[in-house]
């Protein structure tokens, strides 16, 4: 329908929805992101023996893991942060009140040489657009796509995007690198991509 290239259409659907979430966020982003926590620890996955959860420093108005991070780990579940390496992302562990030095990108995570590498099984995973296929639009750069295709490459791993009802879009456009998620939540609701997940 649209013969314009795809890289076009998600640089300007990035643009809009980056400026619309700002203005969410300043405005309602904490109650959504408390909100969306007590949604996502519900799920059946967080119960898996041995699991290990790959979260994020939240910058540009993305919903704020923290909470879910700080009930994940009163439940005594390893959770870690990234730091990016060359062109992907490497988890270290982290607690809420450790250290953080600047990972990249304007973002923050732990010292890389103080903190173990954590292999994620659950990856909490920010966006800028997603749609009710499981796609999600990011900022452009792939590191999610990359670190999300060798996580599933080397085992079992569930993907996780968290967002703001208002950045959910008919059809996020895609490429064959885009890697999409299988659960998408909001303050209002998860959606589950696949039965299997």
């Amino acid at each position: 329908m649209n013969d314009r290239p795809i890289a076009a259409l998600k640089s300007e659907l990035r643009a809009a929805l980056l400026a619309a979430r700002k203005t969410f966020a300043s405005s309602d982003g904490a109650a959504a992101s408390t909100a969306l926590a007590a949604r996502v620890i519900e799920l059946p996955v967080f119960a898996q023996r041995d699991a290990a959860v790959g979260g994020y420093w939240p910058i540009r108005g993305e919903v704020d893991p923290r909470p879910l991070l700080a009930a994940l780990d009163a439940r005594g579940v390893p959770t870690g942060l990234p730091v990016i390496v060359e062109d992907d992302l490497a988890f270290h562990l982290w607690r809420d009140g450790d250290p953080l030095l600047s990972a990249g990108l304007g973002t923050f995570g732990p010292d890389p040489a103080a903190a173990p590498i954590v292999r994620p099984s659950i990856l909490l995973v920010p966006l800028v657009a997603f749609d009710r296929r499981g796609h999600r639009l990011g900022y452009g750069r792939g590191f999610y796509d990359r670190v999300i295709a060798r996580l599933r490459a080397g085992g079992p791993l569930t993907t996780i995007g968290l967002a703001y009802a208002m950045q959910e879009v008919p059809v996020v456009p895609t490429e064959p690198h885009d890697q999409p998620l299988d659960y998408i939540a909001t303050e209002h609701e998860v959606l589950g991509m696949k039965s299997s997940a």
